[in-house]
């Protein structure tokens, strides 16, 4: 007879709270220690110069994200240490989130480690430490899907409050990035393929969920009409009606290579218990499980749809041309990923299940250990390499470029920042909070959709960073068009033309190799000083 393994050496609700939040602390100290800078399309400094000062849209992207960003440092400090400390928390957000989703969906004793072994896949732990709009997602869609099923399980004054809230986590994703469109239409195939699904169309339920939904983006649309539509645009734009097949290729298999480690665990232990239980090949039971965990139970099987829903529609997307397929949209999309593998295996298998969830339990400190082990050897291997954007010095950039300014203008305080987008906000990031950070030149197109700013009668500056250089900073490549096109607007205005050009280099024990990066910087005083 197999043995029962005890209730307690199962991971619970409360447990998992804990184990998640010890493992996202520990994600975020082993980002910030393997990476020297925030990333390297510097989309995590974008963020926070969107959010000076929040509004209801930006030239690129809908605006959700970015007021996470701007609450969060209203409370933190500006440092790279802290953004890596939200990317996580955004990642425990979600996670508890897939919990609730999964004791919504009847799966009390399933759910815990549905949740928590999403910290085994890469778009959860890895990944996540770029905090942007695909990333803020994490977050957002789970909760929207464990409302939808609790409006669909609550009436009176509780189905009301869920079906509002419904809206607004629903009009959150839209306005973080509107790819949520595709997840929200896979919403459609549960409601109408389930009958529970059905009958909540009866009621007044989803129809609250609509009007908070469209009364919260309300703002926004008013906002894009009145900047010609700019981020409508920017999203149309990246689809061109061209398929990249490569891309299609890799979007494809992103359900198994993004979530390998988890998957494998599932259906392996599954596969070893089962067999030893049963006596059949091992081999045969693994590979059938492997197989069968992505199965369905019919069109009344809400939780099949919310997990293949959002990875078939993009698909769709991609391969008619929509949209220009890229791995990074498979970031958010497997959020019920773990729990479809374990309830399906567990339906194969349930005289497995206890071993099972045991044996996943007591290998969660081990691999939290594992990873720690190995951090140093993640940030020894990006310190080993000066070609890297490890080396950029960011913080010490900005820092002396604000302070050299100041120097040069004691009595005009700097009061913006235009150039390079988006690197040119580490000033603000990191030197002087709430500087305005514009892109390119202040009087540009992308420039007049943020809000307005009288550069003219405001001291400021347009920065153009070199990157790596040698001995003699010259103009490179990556600085050339910035620097023309700043040369030519200032000459325009009877402004110096010529840069103060820094050099400087990162110092300490994460920095053991000397790499000189330079900064070519442009005055540009207000019209009354000329």
């Amino acid at each position: 007879m197999t043995s029962t393994p005890r209730a307690f050496s199962i991971m619970t609700g409360r447990r998992m709270l804990w184990a998640v939040s010890a493992a996202c602390l520990l994600w975020a100290l082993v980002s910030w220690l393997s990476n020297g800078n925030l990333d390297s399309y510097h989309d995590m400094l974008e963020n926070y110069v969107w959010a000076q000062p929040l509004q209801w849209g930006t030239h690129k992207h809908p605006p959700f994200f970015a007021w996470v960003v701007g609450l969060w440092f209203m409370v933190f400090p500006q440092t790279d240490g802290f953004y890596r400390l939200l990317s996580y928390a955004n990642v425990g957000v979600g996670i508890w989130g897939v919990y609730v989703l999964g004791r919504r969906l009847g799966m009390a004793r399933l759910a815990p480690l549905g949740a928590a072994l999403l910290l085994w896949t890469f778009p959860y732990t890895t990944l996540a430490g770029k905090f942007n709009a695909n990333s803020q997602l994490l977050s957002l869609w789970p909760w929207a899907a464990a409302l939808l099923i609790a409006s669909w399980q609550e009436k009176g004054v509780r189905g009301f409050f869920y079906s509002l809230g419904l809206g607004l986590v629903a009009a959150a994703c839209m306005l973080s990035k509107y790819y949520s469109g595709v997840f929200l239409a896979g919403f459609l195939l549960p409601i109408f393929l389930s009958s529970v699904g059905r009958r909540w169309l009866r009621t007044p339920r989803p129809y609250v969920a609509l009007i908070s939904f469209g009364l919260f983006l309300l703002p926004h649309l008013l906002w894009m009409a009145h900047h010609d539509w700019a981020t409508l645009g920017y999203a149309m734009e990246q689809g061109d009606g061209h398929v990249v097949w490569s891309y299609i290729g890799r979007f494809i298999l992103s359900p198994i290579f993004y979530w390998l480690p988890a998957w494998l665990a599932v259906c392996l232990l599954y596969g070893l218990v089962h067999a030893r239980q049963s006596g059949l090949s091992r081999l045969r039971c693994c590979m059938g499980f492997l197989r069968r965990s992505w199965g369905w139970q019919g069109p009344d099987d809400p939780l099949f749809w919310l997990a293949f829903a959002p990875w078939a529609l993009t698909l769709v997307f991609g391969i008619t041309g929509v949209v220009e397929l890229s791995t990074p949209w498979s970031i958010p999309i497997g959020y019920a990923f773990v729990l479809l593998w374990l309830r399906n295996l567990h339906l194969q298998a349930p005289e497995a299940t206890d071993a099972v969830l045991a044996a996943l339990t007591r290998a969660w400190w081990p691999s939290l250990v594992l990873v720690l082990a190995l951090s140093p050897v993640a940030a020894w291997i990006k310190a080993s390499d000066s070609r890297a954007d490890y080396y950029r010095p960011a913080s010490e950039a900005a820092h002396a470029i604000v302070q050299s300014f100041n120097q040069r203008h004691p009595e005009q305080p700097l009061q913006w920042v235009g150039g390079d987008w988006a690197e040119n906000a580490m000033l603000a990031f990191y030197a002087q909070p709430r500087l305005r950070t514009v892109p390119g030149l202040p009087d540009g197109g992308r420039a007049s959709v943020l809000a307005p700013l009288d550069w003219r009668h405001q001291a400021g500056l347009l920065l153009c960073p070199r990157g790596p250089v040698g001995e003699a900073p010259g103009v490179t490549p990556q600085s050339a068009e910035c620097e023309a096109q700043a040369r030519e607007w200032l000459a325009h205005r009877g402004q110096p033309p010529e840069p103060h050009v820094l050099t400087l280099k990162r110092q300490g024990w994460r920095f053991p190799l000397a790499r000189n990066y330079a900064y070519a910087v442009f005055d540009v005083m207000p019209d009354a000083n000329r």
